[in-house]
């Protein structure tokens, strides 16, 4: 007990210290007093005006734009979903390298399926045939021999590559190109809202489950055209590729009992993400045996496929949320109002003299005050100081009588 006394009688004389310090340095009472709200009546029509101007707009912002424009009453949940896809249609190409026809199917064309939901589309194909030996390695460049590999003891051509050992091609490639723009796309895309509609699953076909053309079903060529900004035609990137995302967005409102239909759309990304490296290419081998082998070096349209949506419904809480953040901002009005009315309007000095009061100091008047109390006779005393004059002139009475005897 007495350590805690001691610590309290510290931290007050701490206290009084920084109180003192700084009380002589400003007034504290003034330094730290209290302000409060005062209501007060301005009989000016301009002052008035420029009040209910300001309430109006910030009414038509919270009512056209949060309420119908934002639609704040709903209750709103982003989501992602996924796509499902199937590709169907040939092609029948001659090459303009080795001659030669073939035919390829819709499994050629599209593979290999790199990820599910995706599709490579190719629109043209080089087939080197090839067998172990040293020659030009078109993969290594090189400025000096130091530049190719020393275990294969490679040596840096005038065409500017190494010779080592490598894959060398024995006769002229084979070179078609692709007739793929009428390829069909069969897509379909699911999404739900866990959120606030858990029991509904959305689905592009759930209206008609059999392919349609337009809104499931689309050719390459459609798909490369709904791209936005520019539109992207087909012959523009049959000899290079190029990567595109077709994206299915939906907009449900999960208690209608309509069915939701998504809106398709699209847009190119090579020229976005490397625009000094445009296209999709890859290449891929297939062996005859051990030093033997073909080697396709592929180009084409690379299709990535995404569903994302918004639901939303009606909701009690959102709207009250909404309401009170909005009737939160008719605060501004006044605030601006007060502005112009101390700082701008011409009579801003007597606007001022009559928006702002200053009390008397009322910590010095009450310490004033008790002390008056402590200095003031309590009828208690006057009781007693009675007594004792009473008592007295008893005495000098008792006194006078005696002496007179």
């Amino acid at each position: 007990m007495r350590v805690l006394n001691k610590g309290f009688g510290k931290a007050r004389n701490f206290f009084d210290g920084v109180m003192a310090t700084v009380d002589a340095r400003e007034d504290t009472d003034k330094l730290l007093s209290y302000y409060t709200k005062q209501q007060v009546k301005f009989l000016d029509r301009k002052l008035g005006i420029t009040y209910y101007i300001l309430c109006a707009m910030i009414a038509f912002y919270i009512v056209g734009y949060m309420f119908v424009y934002k639609k704040g009453y709903l209750e709103l949940e982003q989501a992602k979903g996924a796509v499902l896809t199937h590709a169907s249609g040939d092609a029948l190409a001659t090459s303009s390298g080795k001659a030669g026809t073939r035919y390829f199917s819709a499994e050629e064309l599209t593979y290999p399926g790199l990820e599910n939901g995706n599709v490579f589309v190719a629109t043209r194909q080089t087939v080197h045939k090839q067998k172990r030996g040293v020659c030009e390695d078109h993969n290594i460049p090189c400025l000096a021999d130091s530049d190719c590999t020393s275990w294969g003891k490679g040596t840096c051509s005038p065409n500017g590559f190494c010779v080592e050992p490598s894959w060398c091609d024995q006769e002229q490639n084979e070179v078609y190109e692709l007739d793929t723009g009428h390829l069909q796309i069969w897509t379909r895309s699911t999404i739900q809202f866990i959120k606030i509609a858990p029991d509904r699953v959305y689905s592009s076909d759930n209206n008609d489950p059999d392919p349609k053309r337009g809104s499931s079903v689309f050719s390459v060529r459609e798909l490369l055209l709904l791209c936005e900004p520019l539109p992207v035609r087909y012959e523009e990137v049959a000899e290079l590729g190029a990567v595109i995302e077709v994206q299915f967005a939906w907009d449900c409102n999960v208690k209608s009992k309509k069915e939701c239909i998504p809106t398709v759309q699209a847009r190119r990304l090579d020229t976005t993400f490397d625009p000094e490296n445009i296209g999709f290419g890859f290449s891929y081998p297939e062996y005859i045996d051990a030093d033997n082998r073909y080697n396709n070096e592929m180009r084409g349209v690379r299709i990535f496929f995404r569903t994302t949506g918004v639901g939303k419904k009606v909701s009690v809480a959102a709207t009250v949320n909404k309401a009170s953040l909005g009737a939160a901002l008719f605060a501004i009005g006044q605030i601006i109002a007060d502005l112009l009315m101390t700082r701008a309007f011409k009579l801003r000095k007597k606007y001022q003299a009559r928006k702002y009061e200053t009390t008397q100091d009322f910590s010095e008047y009450m310490e004033v005050l008790e002390e008056k109390k402590l200095k003031e006779v309590k009828p208690a005393q006057i009781e007693e100081g009675e007594r004792l004059v009473m008592q007295q002139e008893a005495e000098w009475m008792h006194h006078l009588q005696e002496s007179d005897d």
